[in-house]
């Protein structure tokens, strides 16, 4: 039977009074959601012989027992709550995510273990190639190396634990790093500095050395190897003090040459996407979770946010690849997190699609899933008339092509599905394609008093017509709905 859903606006006005409320004694802080990169000053110069004051290390914007409490972690809006509550093992234990971004802070505590206690973070690579360290072979002197104009003591360390060479050194320089405070990798409130490293081949592999505590000496640093070896992270602070930010290196060959990339995340995009997805008490608040607190992460960092997090199709294909060939290795299933888009396209023809078909033809095993698909055909139709002494009418037709959820568009709906949404019986595949027709019509009265009463009349699917929104079948397009009334234009001088 058709619903019909009738409402008719009435013009009334109505005062409302209410005792005042007592104050509460601390209003909840404002939450800041995703802000983005927000300009900052530039730090004052010191004055000659003075050196930089320290920042203090970073803290959240709120506390995070007030986040969790105030539930800015949206999961009850979202079913999340209820659906983990029926279903207590659906909380994406045994799935990958990767999160294709700005990269993840790797000290982040509820980004190192899952629900079930095994690691969250599974790896990070590079593929920005912003934290790119150019090497060259270095001689030590004694107990001491020179390496970009830093001379380090305490080589004695880095000996200890080389196969017996050779050296390398580079330096990571924190101006092209992008605005501080995130590009002061060191957190003495100067933004131009260069921090030097030192890499050598130890007996499980290449290693990097890094003056952490900023003392002038190696002695007591430990060797940091390829997050996926050992998921070590480390990070430039005074001894005692936490470092305001965490990398992780990247060790790749160039023939008997070591590469290296320090992965890190300046801008937080990443990191905040990944907390979203898969976080497990956060900061340590117990229950303060993503979505899926049982998942494993991988941190794909394809953004330079020195130049804005711009990325390119180089790097988002290779952090694809690698990807998908990190989760099939594992035999794990995989969910890609991409927070990027691309400008308006024709349909088909934007870059990103042909990087997504090129995957598919690569990777023959992923096709035939369920990727549901944009219809091929699709547009509307608008006719209006206006005659502002007789009426104004406007008529509008949405059309919507066959919809399909599979990659081949092969996949049909049942009979059964189909006869429950008033649809005929097909086997077709997908599901057939539909008009809505709307209707508005309008008309001004009270001329006598400045035309500033208009009534009007409106419809929404106007043949009432039963059709999908979404592809499954799952969810019901909006019935036909009647509404009309009065609108008053009221404008003064």
């Amino acid at each position: 039977m058709p619903w019909i859903r009738r409402s008719f606006l009435v013009l009334m006005l109505t005062l409302a009074c209410a005792p005042k409320q007592p104050e509460p004694e601390s209003p909840p802080p404002k939450p800041n959601i995703d802000p983005g990169r927000v300009s900052t000053k530039a730090p004052e110069t010191p004055p000659p012989g003075k050196e930089p004051e320290e920042e203090e290390p970073p803290q959240p914007m709120v506390p995070p027992e007030a986040a969790y409490s105030h539930g800015w972690m949206a999961l009850g809006s979202t079913g999340v709550e209820n659906f983990l509550q029926q279903h207590p093992t659906f909380d994406g234990r045994g799935v990958l995510i990767g999160i294709l971004d700005t990269g993840i802070d790797p000290g982040i505590q509820g980004l190192l273990t899952t629900s079930t206690d095994t690691p969250k973070l599974l790896d990070l690579r590079d593929f920005s190639h912003e934290g790119s360290v150019p090497l060259r072979p270095v001689t030590p002197v004694g107990d001491s190396i020179e390496i970009g104009g830093h001379r380090l003591r305490g080589f004695g360390r880095v000996a200890a634990v080389s196969t017996g060479g050779p050296y390398y050194g580079g330096t990571i320089a924190e101006l092209p790093l992008g605005e501080p405070p995130a590009s002061d990798l060191n957190g003495n409130g100067n933004d131009s500095d260069t921090l030097p490293l030192v890499v050598t081949r130890a007996t499980d592999g290449w290693v990097l050395f890094a003056d952490t505590d900023g003392d002038g000496s190696l002695a007591g640093e430990r060797p940091v190897h390829d997050y996926l070896v050992s998921r070590e992270s480390f990070g430039w602070a005074r001894r005692g003090r936490p470092p305001g930010m965490n990398l992780a290196a990247n060790f790749s060959a160039n023939g008997k040459d070591p590469q290296l990339d320090l992965v890190f995340d300046s801008y937080s995009h990443g990191s905040h996407v990944a907390g979203i997805a898969a976080g497990h008490d956060m900061y340590g608040v117990t229950g303060f979770n993503g979505v899926a607190p049982g998942a494993q992460l991988l941190g794909l960092k394809i953004a330079n946010s020195a130049q804005g997090s711009i990325t390119t199709s180089g790097s988002l294909v290779r952090a694809v690849e690698y990807a998908i060939q990190f989760a099939q290795t594992r035999r794990l299933p995989l969910v890609l997190n991409l927070s990027f888009g691309v400008g308006n396209e024709v349909e088909g023809t934007a870059r990103i699609d042909g990087i997504i078909d090129s995957i598919l033809a690569a990777n023959p095993a992923l096709v035939g899933l369920f990727l549901p698909q944009v219809p091929v055909h699709r547009g509307s139709i608008q006719v209006a008339y206006a005659n502002p002494r007789v009426f104004t009418l406007a008529a509008g037709v949405q059309l919507l092509g066959r919809q399909f959820d599979d990659d081949q568009n092969v996949r049909a709906v049942g009979t059964a599905a189909l006869a429950d949404a008033g649809y005929k019986a097909s086997t077709a595949p997908g599901l057939p394609a539909y008009a809505v027709v709307d209707l508005m019509a309008s008309r001004a009265i009270g001329r006598a008093i400045g035309n500033n009463f208009e009534v009007f009349f409106g419809v929404q699917n106007l043949f009432d017509k039963q059709y999908f929104v979404q592809t499954g079948p799952s969810t019901l397009g909006t019935p036909r709905l009647v509404n009309g009334g009065i609108r008053v234009r009221i404008s003064g001088r």
